[in-house]
C-alpha cells in the first residue's frame, strides 16, 4: 500500500490555534456563552412562552387513573394540542355538557407531592363554550379554573403531599357542547412528582 497523507492532524493543530488549548475564551465567560446580549433576552422572551417540556416528568397523573363518570376518555392518556403546543402523554378532561360536572378521580395512595402540568381546551372545543375546571384532592378544591378555547392554557402545580386521591372536574358553564372525538380539555405534560 502506497503512503497517503492526511490532513487530520494538519487540521486539528489549526484548530487548536484558533480556538485555544482549553484556555476559555471571552465568549464563554460572557454571561451568554458568545451571544450578544440583545439576541440572549429575544431568546430567553421566547423561551418563557414555550413549557419546559410537552411530555410527563414524573409519573403521568392519567397512569394512576382509577375512574370516571365520563362517557368519553376522561383521564385517559392522548395527545393534546394546547395554546399552539402538542403534549405528547397529555391527560384527558371530558367536559360535563349536560348540567353535571365530567369527573375522572386518580390514586395517589400518598405518594406524590405535587401535581404539575399545563391546563386548557383544545382547538376543536366550540368557540362560545365557557369550561370551569376544578382539581380536588382529597375533597379539598384547589384548582379552579374557567376556560375557553381562545384563552392562553394555565400552568398548574396543585400540593397533593399525602393525599390519597386527585379529582378533576370539568362543567360546561357557558355555550353548547357539539359531538368530540376526543376531551375538549387536557392537561399537558401532566405529571406527579
Amino acid at each position: 500500500m502506497r503512503w497517503r497523507p492526511s490532513f487530520t492532524p494538519v487540521a486539528c493543530l489549526v484548530g487548536m490555534a484558533i480556538v485555544g488549548c482549553g484556555a476559555p475564551s471571552p465568549a464563554a465567560q460572557s454571561p451568554g456563552h458568545g451571544v450578544p446580549v440583545h439576541e440572549l433576552e429575544v431568546a430567553q422572551i421566547g423561551a418563557a412562552k414555550r413549557p419546559a417540556t410537552t411530555t410527563p416528568v414524573g409519573t403521568p397523573l392519567y397512569a394512576r387513573f382509577a375512574t370516571g363518570t365520563a362517557l368519553g376518555a376522561t383521564g385517559q392518556a392522548l395527545t393534546a394540542s394546547l395554546g399552539g403546543v402538542t403534549y405528547r402523554g397529555a391527560t384527558g378532561v371530558w367536559v360535563g355538557c349536560e348540567g353535571t360536572a365530567s369527573t375522572a378521580l386518580f390514586g395517589l395512595g400518598g405518594e406524590f407531592s405535587t401535581l404539575t402540568g399545563v391546563l386548557g381546551l383544545q382547538p376543536h372545543t366550540p368557540a362560545a363554550l365557557a369550561v370551569r375546571v376544578s382539581v380536588i384532592v382529597d375533597g379539598d378544591t384547589r384548582l379552579t379554573r374557567v376556560l375557553r378555547r381562545d384563552t392562553p392554557p394555565v400552568t398548574v402545580s396543585v400540593p397533593v403531599g399525602d393525599a390519597r386521591s386527585v379529582t378533576v372536574a370539568a362543567l360546561a358553564t357557558e355555550g353548547e357542547c357539539a359531538p368530540a372525538p376526543a376531551p375538549y380539555g387536557a392537561i399537558g405534560a401532566a405529571s406527579l412528582i
